[in-house]
């Protein structure tokens, strides 16, 4: 039987970390917080995982440099990343990406992971 997936949630807020990943774990998911892009891309470095949730309205860093180097680093990987942010916000540097609007509910951003994992998970033989 295959190790549960990891799933790397990047959002400042602790609290919307805390549910995501409350929420993740209950689907038998394995879960890697982060506060922001740059701390993610570190990481990324050392852990292995399987999909990055990213939440784009909480990044301090001006000009998307943060998504940017998170995105250079997932593609590194082959790492699908799910950024959440509102669609005014100009994220193109992640348009290879998931992209989920905010506001947003939980269970279709679950269903939304897993089929990304699913997909993964047959393109790497499983």
């Amino acid at each position: 039987m295959p190790a549960p997936a990891r799933i790397l949630i990047v959002d400042s807020s602790a609290e919307s970390r805390d549910i995501l990943s409350t929420l993740l774990r209950r689907q038998g998911l394995e879960t890697i917080e982060t506060t922001g892009a740059v701390a993610a891309s570190l990481v990324l470095g050392q852990e292995d995982p399987d999909l990055i949730v990213y939440d784009a309205e909480s990044e301090s860093v001006p000009g998307c440099q943060g998504a940017l180097a998170l995105s250079r680093s997932a593609s590194r990987t082959a790492t699908p990343i799910v950024v959440l942010g509102t669609a005014s916000r100009d994220l193109s540097p992640l348009a290879s990406g998931q992209f989920v609007s905010k506001p947003y509910h939980y269970r279709p951003l679950i269903r939304r992971i897993e089929s990304l994992l699913e997909g993964r998970n047959k393109a790497s033989g499983w």
